[in-house]
């Protein structure tokens, strides 16, 4: 049966990134459970010698950087250093503790356009103080294909028989569909998960509902089909999992299961655990 829609809602601006930038988790869907947070930074250009995001601490979570346009350099405190390319995902298991960039010291000899999403994923409780690890996932290793006349791309999780390679601590999924105008798909999304629908561009209706871009749409964890009907070319994402059901405490870059976790961070940053980028 097909997934009844529950809210929807336009991503705000954010307020401390600037114009370019809506957050869509938590301002616009509170509740997408292991997801905590997603921007939708751009299209923007980004002019030579522009800064990037300098180094900052994250702990407790995965932040995963997908490029829809553009190039973006990662680097971080554990010695990771990659240029993510249009298409590619960079995920960076933050656990106990690390510092990163993104967008800083790159090589380039013309503006460039720039456009993309970053998500941070919850880590389950037990996960909380893994050890910091890095992934980049060059776009070919994701599975692309096409299904009911759209084009699919799995970021992360099982669609359609097709795996991505992603190593998620969380039980999340994350799935691109670009779809055609006057078209339908059903996209099976496993009964008991959590499903949020952002749309970046077009015009769609789920459950007699329009959806316009930079909304999001929360459907119910019950019933196992999401139908989508495309009124114009449209391109969208797909995210959520089974939910940890996990307390999340926040602070900055942060996220932890209690405000004792949260202090603890704070000490490790302060006294260079985290090491230094």
């Amino acid at each position: 049966m097909n997934k009844k829609l529950i809210s929807i809602q336009k991503a705000p601006i954010s307020r401390s990134m600037g114009p370019h930038v809506r957050q869509v988790i938590p301002s616009a869907l509170e509740h997408a459970d292991p997801f905590v947070f997603l921007d939708h930074f751009g299209p923007f250009e980004k002019q030579v010698g522009a800064p990037g995001v300098p180094p900052h601490p994250h702990a407790g979570i995965a932040t995963v950087t997908y490029l829809i346009e553009g190039r973006n350099r990662h680097q971080d405190s554990y010695g990771h250093d990659a240029i993510i390319e249009a298409g590619d995902i960079a995920w960076m298991q933050a656990g106990k503790g690390i510092i990163h960039s993104e967008g800083m010291n790159e090589e380039g000899h013309e503006p460039m356009q720039i456009h993309g999403l970053q998500f941070w994923v919850s880590l389950p409780a037990a996960d909380k103080f893994a050890d910091p690890k890095f992934y980049h996932y060059p776009s070919a290793t994701l599975p692309s294909f096409e299904e009911q006349g759209a084009r699919i791309k799995v970021l992360c999780g099982t669609f359609f028989g097709q795996f991505s390679p992603v190593k998620s601590l969380s039980p999340a999924y994350i799935l691109e569909v670009k779809t055609k105008a006057n078209s339908e798909i059903e996209i099976p999304i496993p009964e008991g998960n959590t499903c949020g629908l952002y749309l970046i561009s077009g015009s769609i209706n789920s459950d007699g509902t329009s959806i316009n871009p930079t909304e999001i749409a929360g459907f119910t964890e019950t019933r196992n089909n999401l139908k989508i009907e495309s009124n114009t070319e449209s391109h969208f994402i797909l995210l959520g999992g089974k939910a940890l059901n996990e307390p999340i405490v926040a602070y900055a870059s942060f996220v932890m299961n209690s405000k004792e976790q949260i202090i603890q961070v704070i000490h490790d940053y302060q006294d260079g655990k985290m090491g230094q980028l």
